[in-house]
């Protein structure tokens, strides 16, 4: 027999079908994601075999870190005031001539060193546009009731386009060199760009529907908290990428082969996670879901520099959770944001991670250099652990009043 309460609990809103823009959006990713990895492989062989050293290939790295860092904020802003289809469009036309330049300069003869420099520079400086405003996009154009679903298969798009322009970089570097894969690259921000035409404007709203549009997101939601928390695994990210060279290369006197296989399965694990989180939040909730992998995976990291057997095991199942925890975060930052405020929260978040991510690093470099690396990543995961713990502590009673995704929130 049913209850006075079961039966006045609401039934769970039925989760729409992708619409257009969700369809168009997750190709545009991948399209991306391979033309920019693909790119970045393809100015680093170019730059280290023009001038010989290791040094150079560091300053693209830092070169190509800093629009994002200092300018994703503002470029957060201006996607909140203006159309954000136009300003990605505007982002892939203009990627798409910095990426041709730079074939088109070295078929011609001219020193590529330089220009190499110069275009990575350009197109960090459009990424760091292209960003906050692709993911107000996302928050413009995804059904809340969706949001867990698309960010899921957002991150499997963008992590499958890395793992691939990692493997088929390296191999076409070898057959064809890297001149080819720069005009690629152009043609990828071509077809990204294709992709966000054929998305075609937003359907124009009523005033009630701007009004609503407006007020979206949770009421009183801790965003700075929940962006922390989407920094905080972006810095393991991020900084691990660096120390695993280092052990791989220094302290298990390993190469490239090795660290190639090392990626692939981060990649693995990425992409793994992306497809079980629908599941896995559905039963212990975003937040838990999240919480929980960000905590593992900065735990798991403290194995991974004992052997390069427990690497080899370990480094999947970190992945697999560091992603939960980028796709649960992402997926409650989508669903808690005002539209009106959806660029500049991304941006502020996406400055915040690499701005922790620099700091971490000269920390974890400092400490690797004074004693081993396998120190470095102590350092790292006991950060990410504290910092992820207790931010999560003081949001746990605000996240148990969240409402479930989907419920009484809708998009005209």
């Amino acid at each position: 027999m049913t209850t006075t309460a079961q039966a006045a609990r609401p039934a769970p809103a039925a989760v729409p079908p992708r619409n257009r823009a969700e369809r168009l959006l997750l190709p545009a990713t991948f399209i991306t994601s391979l033309g920019n990895g693909i790119q970045l492989v393809a100015a680093a062989v170019l730059i280290f075999t023009t001038g010989q050293s290791a040094l150079a290939v560091g300053w693209l790295y830092i070169l190509v870190s800093i629009p994002p860092a200092l300018l994703s904020l503002w470029f957060g802003t201006i996607a909140d005031r203006f159309d954000r289809r136009t300003l990605c469009l505007i982002a892939d036309l203009a990627g798409a001539a910095a990426a041709a330049f730079l074939p088109v300069w070295i078929l011609t003869g001219g020193d590529p060193g330089p220009v190499a420099y110069g275009t990575a520079f350009a197109l960090s400086l459009l990424s760091a546009m292209f960003m906050p405003a692709s993911n107000a996009l996302i928050k413009e154009r995804v059904h809340p009731a969706r949001t867990a679903r698309f960010s899921a298969h957002y991150e499997m798009a963008m992590q499958a386009g890395l793992l691939l322009s990692a493997a088929a970089g390296g191999i076409l570097i070898h057959y064809v060199g890297t001149t080819p894969l720069f005009m690629f690259n152009g043609v990828t921000f071509l077809a990204s760009a294709v992709a966000l035409w054929a998305m075609r404007k937003a359907p124009v709203r009523s005033d009630t529907a701007d009004r609503a549009a407006a007020a979206d997101g949770v009421p009183g939601a801790p965003l700075v908290r929940l962006g922390l928390l989407y920094a905080c695994g972006q810095t393991m990210i991020m900084v691990s990428n660096t120390t695993l060279i280092v052990l791989v290369y220094d302290a298990f006197d390993r190469g490239a082969g090795v660290y190639g296989i090392v990626d692939a399965l981060a990649g693995l694990g990425f992409c793994v996670a992306a497809a079980l989180y629908p599941r896995l939040s559905a039963r212990f909730g975003e937040f838990r879901t999240a919480v929980a992998g960000g905590i593992g995976c900065a735990l798991v990291s403290f194995v991974l520099p004992l052997h390069l057997a427990v690497l080899l095991l370990a480094v999947p199942p970190a992945a697999f959770m560091v992603g939960l925890s980028r796709v649960g975060m992402r997926s409650i930052l989508l669903r808690s944001v005002p539209e009106r405020r959806a660029g500049r929260l991304f941006g502020a978040v996406n400055a915040a991670g690499l701005g922790l991510s620099a700091a971490m690093t000269v920390l974890v470099a400092a400490v690797a250099d004074a004693t081993h690396i396998r120190y470095g990543f102590y350092v790292l995961g006991a950060f990410c652990a504290i910092m992820t713990a207790a931010t999560a502590f003081t949001l746990r009673r605000k996240m148990n009043e969240a409402p479930p995704p989907g419920s009484g929130m809708s998009r005209q």
